[in-house]
């Protein structure tokens, strides 16, 4: 069936009063290479429990005996403590992540979904450790030795922690805001993308089986600002500093018990006091800062119908190109696909451009 002829002024005209505009979406991927982030992270691991000697009549006879007070008492005892596990971690990283965006340039806004980065990204992120000792007086045995009360002991104990993983995650929509840069065909981008964060922290005590501390859903505000390159062609480059909020919380640890720790308490000579320790985590508490600079390259997301020039941005190329396949009748525009040309396709493209790309 023979079409009308339309021109390039009647559907710009039908776009002007649609409230149309060029719409540009993306499937953005984190250079690894160029990309950095530092983390400068602090735990306290706050822990009841009880120290008692390592003596055995049958298997260590000559090991340390612990009893309370400062008089009296006969056997090894066990000691009520308090116990803090104190960490500190500095690191920089190159993150592995993505994202994706959706741009609407002439009107100056845009939306990031799906950001996800993984902040050390394969990186060896060792703490240093140091663990803190509050108890009643007690004295030990083999060797004889005073340990009175509330006079804590800290030790430090070296990098014998690690953080094992750190990833930010989008959990809310992110609006952005585009302006115009001083390089051609480049916007300025800022905005907020709500997220949480997830790491675990390794604890391995001398002569103990490592100890993990999840830190799950910790909710974090992600300022972002920088600039995206749109050459023309689909594709994109990205520049972004993202400093998350300063990380502050303390997160309740419930119904764990680590198995019993060998540990060699100091005294004022060379000897050492050989115990064992028993520890049930009441709380962990983070405090954090991270700083993120990401370099990204962009693709076009998924082909959409009106995307007919194929380079994944919506604009008059795509209008020339349809009102070239609906002249000559090409099924090409044919878009509501019942064979005949006429206004219905071009509503039926005209909404497909509207609706952008997925």
């Amino acid at each position: 069936m023979k079409s009308t002829p339309l021109s390039c002024a009647a559907i710009v005209a039908l776009m002007m009063s649609s409230g149309m505009s060029i719409a540009q979406d993306l499937e953005i991927t984190i250079d690894t290479k160029t990309s950095s982030a530092t983390i400068d992270a602090g735990t306290v691991v706050d822990a009841s429990g009880s120290l008692i000697g390592d003596y055995d009549a049958d298997t260590n006879p000559d090991g340390t005996q612990t009893r309370p007070g400062l008089f009296g008492g006969s056997g090894n005892q066990p000691i009520d403590t308090i116990t803090t596990l104190q960490s500190s971690t500095m690191l920089d990283s190159m993150p592995a992540g993505l994202m994706s965006m959706s741009l609407d340039t002439l009107g100056g806004t845009g939306e990031i979904s799906g950001f996800a980065i993984d902040l050390l990204n394969g990186a060896d992120a060792s703490t240093s450790l140091s663990v803190t000792i509050g108890f009643d007086t007690f004295r030990t045995f083999s060797p004889s030795f005073l340990y009175l009360g509330g006079i804590p002991i800290t030790i430090p104990l070296g990098e014998v922690g690690s953080i094992s993983s750190a990833t930010l995650t989008q959990n809310a929509p992110a609006i952005i805001v585009l302006s115009p840069a001083d390089l051609p065909e480049a916007f300025e981008v800022t905005g907020v993308i709500p997220a949480s964060l997830d790491m675990s922290v390794s604890f391995m005590l001398p002569g103990g089986e490592p100890s993990d501390f999840p830190i799950e859903g910790l909710p974090v505000l992600v300022p972002i600002s920088g600039q995206i390159e749109l050459p023309g062609d689909g594709s994109a480059l990205l520049t972004l500093s993202a400093t998350p909020d300063p990380i502050s919380s303390i997160i309740p640890i419930e119904g764990v018990d680590l198995p019993g720790i060998p540990f060699e308490l100091p005294t004022l000579g060379e000897e050492t006091a050989g115990v064992l320790f028993t520890l049930s985590p009441q709380s962990i508490a983070l405090d954090a800062s991270i700083s993120i600079s990401i370099n990204a390259n962009g693709v076009p997301a998924t082909a959409c119908p009106a995307d007919l020039t194929g380079d994944g941005v919506l604009n008059f190329f795509d209008v020339s190109a349809f009102l070239n396949a609906y002249n000559t009748m090409d099924p090409a525009a044919d878009f509501d696909g019942n064979g005949v040309f006429n206004f219905f396709d071009v509503s039926a493209f005209l909404n497909a451009f509207n609706a952008g790309c997925p």
